[in-house]
This record gives C-alpha cells, structure tokens and sequence, in this order.
C-alpha cells in the first residue's frame, strides 16, 4: 500500500464498495466487454467495406445487403451499407446475425462482377474465415 502511495495513488472511497450484494469488478468488466465489442465490430464493418471496395465487390454487397427480405427478427437496413457510417449498439447485435451470409454472398458472386483470381478467391476464403470467427466470437459474447 505504501508503495502505491508513493507512485501517486490516491485511496478514495466507493459507494459500490458498501453494497453488499454488487461485486464492483463485476460492473468494470461488463463495461468494458461491451465497449470492446462495439469497438472492435464498428472496426470490422469498415473494415469489411475496405476489403470490398479493394475488390470491386461493394456493390454486389449493397445489392445483396438491401434486398434482404423482412421477417421477424431480421434487421432490414434503411440505407446501402457503403453509406452507414455508424452503428449503434441496438442495430449491431441485429447486422451481427446477417453480416456473413452477406459478405459470403458478395465474395461468391458470379454475376455482374469481374471474375475472382486464383489469388483473390483465397483472400475471399481468409477473409470469410476472419468474419466467421469475430462475429461468432461477438454473438457468443
């Protein structure tokens, strides 16, 4: 303790530390699993969007993403993907379940896109992989 004190920190009182049935470490850890979620999921969806501009597949992906058909609990975008800047939280856990079957769906287009190379059909397979596993990861979370 008196080491800490040394090094500048200050010992200050809680009101979470006098509840009895409230674990205070319990309350940090849910805040900043979600914030590392929202923050790691917004990184991927830009980053989703960079891969398929570089790849010429963004618009095969906006086709795909708004003809989406509604039934219940399915998230129906209001707008083309390329023109979401950002996401709430509320929406996110909703794009989450539809997010890989749409990406999978625009990398594997065979119509009105330019054929895929060798070497872009495995990007497209460690991409898939890479969206499979984060989304998997966040909805398990």
């Amino acid at each position: 303790m008196k080491s800490l004190h040394m090094r500048g920190v200050k010992s200050i009182t809680n009101a979470l530390w006098t509840l009895g049935d409230v674990i205070s470490q319990e309350l940090l850890r849910l805040h900043i699993l979600h914030t590392i979620l929202l923050e790691n999921l917004q990184y991927l969806l830009d980053w989703i969007k960079g891969f398929l501009e570089s790849h010429d597949r963004l618009n095969a992906f906006d086709s795909i993403w708004s003809s989406m058909a509604p039934y219940p609990g399915n998230y129906v975008p209001r707008k083309l993907y390329q023109l979401s800047s950002q996401v709430c939280s509320k929406e996110m856990q909703s794009i989450l379940i539809v997010i890989l079957v749409v990406f999978t769906a625009s990398l594997r287009r065979k119509t009105n896109v330019v054929c895929a190379t060798a070497r872009q059909e495995e990007d497209f397979r460690k991409a898939i992989t890479c969206v499979r596993y984060l989304t998997d990861f966040a909805l398990l979370s």
